[in-house]
């Protein structure tokens, strides 16, 4: 029989919750090995496990971590060997706690494992575009929290970002050790995977640019996970957006077009097709314009890592020059437009 594989984890559940790890030194028809249990409540518990690998995985153990008045019982552990894969059985110890669980392979020396007609029916992605973001270090560090809660401890979250130069690539923890140092950003990109059932791997993305669309995508086998993800991250985000003219979410359209829906209703009253012309091409160059002075004045993401207390500048400034610019330009280009349909015929 081949090998069981000798690194484990994934997640209990039941009338105690938390992150799964099991480890063995042993692997084949006869195991021996360590189980760690991150408990939510009491924390970590070690346990040295034995048992056998044949038609199901049976396992015992007694646990070597030593609280103050508790008492953690004998572990046992029955399972078996899914056709994608992975553990899945049922945990319970003789003080009378218990639940279902789930593991996954990491490393080498997994099992082979013979396989079935099992299919999944399809992977489900969830993206959604933000607007305009201005985040603090503060905001930075909640979301990478959001982002690599539910994955283990082994799926490494990955921080991409820009400052001022080439973009740099470097796991979690190495990019908060220097956030001090790196003060504002103009690209930030999270990302984080790890394998799922079906040996699908789950994937969260989160990417904020400084001029251009800030995204999250969110992909999976489990739809309610992947859209209960994905909106997690959505409202993480949305508390840090900014007031930007160009962009009225709400009613689903923007500036750009409400501007040519204004030159459709005015042009029909223009007799002259040369003035037709002018209008169609006055409207699409103010278009154009504040298109213009929002990609090279205002950010679409602003991301600060220093303490520093904000100014109202900070705070309000590109807020108030896009709506300022936006309106000047409006009506700027009502007044000629009026000036070409209706002073005319005056």
């Amino acid at each position: 029989m081949a090998s069981l594989g000798k690194l484990w984890a994934g997640k209990a559940y039941g009338t105690n919750t938390g992150n799964l790890a099991i480890s063995f030194e042993k692997d084949e028809e006869e195991l021996e090995g360590t189980v760690r249990f991150a408990d939510d409540q009491y924390g970590i518990v070690v346990f040295k496990v034995s048992g056998t690998y044949g038609d199901e995985i049976v396992l015992t153990g007694d646990a070597v971590t030593e609280t103050e008045d508790v008492k953690f019982g004998k572990l046992s552990i029955k399972a078996a060997l899914t056709p994608e894969g992975s553990i899945r059985g049922e945990w319970s110890t003789d003080n009378g706690t218990g639940g279902p669980f789930t593991v996954h392979p990491h490393g080498a020396g997994v099992v082979s494992v013979v396989k079935t007609n099992l299919e999944f029916e399809q992977i489900y992605t969830q993206a959604y575009t933000l607007g305009a973001l201005r985040l603090a270090r503060n905001d930075v560090l909640s979301l990478l929290d959001t982002v690599s809660k539910d994955f283990n401890p082994e799926a490494k979250l990955i921080v991409t970002y820009r400052n001022g130069g080439a973009e740099i690539a470097r796991y979690s923890k190495d990019f908060v050790a220097q956030m001090d140092a790196l003060k504002k950003l103009t690209y930030l990109k999270l990302f984080i995977q790890e394998p799922d059932e079906f040996g699908i791997n789950k994937v969260v993305m989160v990417e904020l640019i400084d001029h251009g669309v800030n995204r999250v995508v969110v992909q999976g086998v489990r739809e309610i996970w992947v859209e209960g993800k994905a909106q997690t991250l959505r409202s993480e985000l949305t508390r840090n957006e900014k007031s930007i003219a160009t962009n009225f979410k709400r009613f689903g359209f923007n500036l750009s077009q409400l501007a040519l829906f204004v030159m459709i209703v005015a042009i029909v009253d223009v007799p002259s097709f040369w003035k037709r012309v002018g209008i169609g091409v006055l409207v699409l160059a103010l278009i154009k314009l504040v298109d213009w002075l929002h990609v090279t004045f205002i950010p679409n993401a602003t991301i600060r890592l220093t303490d520093a207390k904000d100014n109202w500048v900070t705070r309000w400034g590109s807020s108030m020059l896009s709506w300022f610019s936006t309106l000047t330009i409006t009506i700027l280009g009502g007044v000629v437009v009026y000036w070409l349909t209706v002073m005319p015929k005056s």
